[in-house]
């Protein structure tokens, strides 16, 4: 008799415990619900029907409608559960926007409701779109303050004599400086559009601009001394020194520069030494080094003070490799030796195939200069379009006649896989990796 009670009353217990555990679970089935479908309509920012979802005292306490919104324990006396229960075309369906609940997802609301409405205490509801967004701001990475400061007279005197180009070149030409935007005092100056004719004398003026914030000092010829001018530019959020003479004691002239986010070394003589002057720069995210002296080694030990920084090197084209002819025997009349250039493939996959190159099968796309050479190899996605077939005789990028020696030459495993890229290379091109 006691082993009938015991397992009676074993057998209960684990009835109990099923359901216990079969029990819906608000915050897995039925928060989400919620959250998608019902409090972008009633919540804190909108309450229609002067009804809330996103706390039990709300929901409770329900809106203008006379019958209660919920019912603990009572499904069938809870508008709640009516509204999400009617027919897909009927103008009182709830949500009244996008399909219906499924049949599954009203199930679990209903017995929810009727198991008694547990709702976690204090907990509240947000929309599905304020989570994310909540979440994608938590995920964006912190960006300095740049607080506009009143535009003093030696700044406006500044202004003034750079924007007439006042001694800079034969012709005055001038720099552009203005406003970064309508109703800022933040200065963007441009001073690439004067290239060669500028000087480190002629940026002087730069040190009175407080609310210098985008500067572009490419192509002209300023010396890392010379940007001592702009040491103190603390509202400085963008810099271009690309194909500049700078080198590593200019980045440690402006290592103090703060709140710099982007900086662009294109064809500099800066090296891993003066990568290392940014090491402070907290909230700088992209630096530019590509054919500048900067290396992996460095980029990686920059990464360990700034995590979040993106260094591009760009493509690393391979060296041709020189090949003697044959020796022969010499003739009395015979010509000096004659050294050839055979190109060399920057990568070592097929992009087509994914297996190994064969280095005779190969694109080869000549450019002007080191300049488009450059371009390109930055983002060679951007200009393959203008690429009308391998061994071109004018550069793509300024239709000028090409210099044979600057060169971006793809491998191929084989015929197949060369005469699929060139039937589209803007497919393929992607897939180009060292």
């Amino acid at each position: 008799m006691r082993k009938i009670i015991a397992t009676t009353a074993a057998i209960g217990a684990i009835g109990l415990s099923a359901w216990a555990e079969d029990k819906v679970d608000f915050a897995k089935s039925v928060q989400g619900v919620f959250e998608a479908r019902c409090i972008d309509c009633h919540g804190p920012k909108k309450a229609k029907g002067e009804l809330r979802l996103d706390t039990l005292e709300a929901t409770l306490k329900g809106g203008e409608s006379e019958e209660p919104v919920l019912a603990p324990g009572k499904s069938g006396e809870s508008e709640l559960f009516k509204r999400i229960a009617l027919k897909a075309d009927h103008e009182d369906i709830m949500p009244p926007k996008g399909d219906p609940l499924t049949k599954e997802q009203i199930e679990l609301i209903k017995k929810w409701i009727d198991e008694g409405a547990n709702w976690p205490n204090g907990l509240v509801l947000v929309s599905a779109k304020d989570r994310a967004e909540a979440k994608a701001a938590a995920a964006r990475l912190p960006e300095p303050e740049i607080k506009e400061v009143p535009v003093s007279d030696a700044e406006k005197a500044a202004i003034a004599k750079l924007a007439s180009g006042e001694g800079i070149g034969e012709n005055y030409a001038a720099p552009l400086v203005m406003a970064l935007a309508q109703d800022t005092k933040l200065i963007y100056a441009n001073f690439r559009l004067v290239g060669k004719n500028v000087k480190d004398k002629h940026i002087a003026p730069l040190a009175d601009i407080q609310n210098l914030s985008e500067l572009d000092l490419g192509n002209t010829q300023i010396t890392s001394a010379g940007l001592a001018h702009i040491s103190r530019a603390n509202s400085l959020t963008k810099l271009s020194l690309a194909n500049t003479a700078t080198d590593d004691s200019g980045l440690k002239q402006i290592e103090g520069l703060s709140n710099l986010m982007s900086l662009n070394l294109y064809n500099t003589k800066v090296t891993d030494a003066g990568l290392a002057s940014l090491k402070d720069m907290k909230f700088l995210r992209k630096v530019y080094g590509w054919q500048s002296g900067i290396t992996d080694k460095g980029v990686a030990e920059l990464k360990k003070a700034l995590p979040n920084v993106d260094v591009n090197l760009g493509f690393k084209l391979a060296k041709a490799e020189p090949k003697e002819e044959k020796k022969e025997e010499k003739k009395e009349d015979s010509k000096p030796e004659k050294k050839e250039t055979k190109p060399v493939a920057f990568n070592k996959k097929c992009p087509v195939s994914g297996k190994d190159i064969d280095p005779a099968k190969l694109f080869a796309v000549g450019f002007c200069c080191d300049n488009c050479l450059g371009d390109f190899t930055k983002d060679p996605a951007k200009h393959i379009a203008k690429v009308k077939g391998p061994d071109n005789k004018k550069c793509p990028l300024s239709d000028k006649d090409i210099d044979p020696s600057k060169q971006f030459v793809i491998g191929f495993c084989c015929g197949n896989c060369l005469g699929d890229f060139t039937k589209d290379p803007s497919k393929h091109i992607a897939k180009v990796k060292k």
